[in-house]
C-alpha cells in the first residue's frame, strides 16, 4: 500500500483537522445537523489505483428527516453484485488471513503458523479469496491484492467504529452508539 504522503492537499486536510479532542470540523458540522435518532448524513469517497487504470467514487446521501431518503444510494445493485463483494469476508478465517497478509506475502505455512488454520481449511479459505481478487500466489507465496488492501481496511474501519462484540447475542450496533464515541 506504501506510506502516505507526508502532505496533504487543502481538501484533506480540511476534512480530516480535529481541534483539542473532539472529532474534525466537518464531523462536527454534520452532527450539529442532526437532530433525532435515524437521521443520517453519509459520504464516502474513494480513489484507487490497479496498475495503469484509476477508479474513483463518490457517493453523498443525506437524511434530516424522519421520511425515508428521496434519493437513497444505490439499492437498485443487483444484490448479487454485494453478495459477491462481501461473501468473500463473511468467514473470520478469511479475514484472519487477510489480516495476516497486510504487511506483506506469506508462504502457506507461515500463515497456518499466523492464522491457526492449517492443511483443507486454509486452502479453502485461500482459494476462496483468490476467487475474489482478494489474495493473489506468487511464487509459493500469498500476497494481498491492491483491491483486497482497501475492502480490508474499508471493512476494519467500519466494524472497528460500529460493531460491538455481545458475546453469545452477537455483534451490535449499541443503542447508545453516537458519532465520534
Amino acid at each position: 500500500m506504501g506510506t502516505p504522503p507526508e502532505e496533504v492537499g487543502p481538501l484533506t486536510a480540511a476534512i480530516s483537522a480535529s481541534t483539542g479532542d473532539g472529532p474534525p470540523a466537518l464531523e462536527r458540522e454534520w452532527y450539529g445537523r442532526l437532530e433525532h435518532p435515524g437521521q443520517f448524513v453519509f459520504l464516502c469517497s474513494a480513489a484507487l489505483k490497479l496498475k495503469d487504470c484509476y477508479k474513483g467514487w463518490r457517493i453523498m446521501q443525506i437524511h434530516y428527516g424522519d421520511e425515508q431518503p428521496k434519493d437513497p444510494i444505490p439499492l437498485s445493485v443487483a444484490a448479487s453484485r454485494v453478495e459477491r463483494l462481501l461473501s468473500p469476508l463473511a468467514h473470520e478465517g478469511r479475514v484472519s488471513i487477510m489480516q495476516a497478509l497486510w504487511r506483506g506475502s506469506l508462504t502457506a505455512s507461515e500463515l497456518a503458523e499466523a492464522t491457526g488454520y492449517r492443511g483443507g481449511a486454509l486452502y479453502h479459505h485461500l482459494r476462496e479469496l483468490d476467487h475474489a481478487a482478494y489474495v493473489a500466489s506468487e511464487g509459493g507465496s500469498y500476497r494481498l491484492t491492491d483491491w483486497g488492501r482497501q475492502l480490508l481496511l474499508t471493512a476494519a474501519c467500519l466494524a472497528e467504529q460500529l460493531v460491538v462484540d455481545d458475546g453469545e447475542r452477537g455483534l451490535t450496533i449499541p443503542g447508545d452508539w453516537s458519532p465520534g464515541g
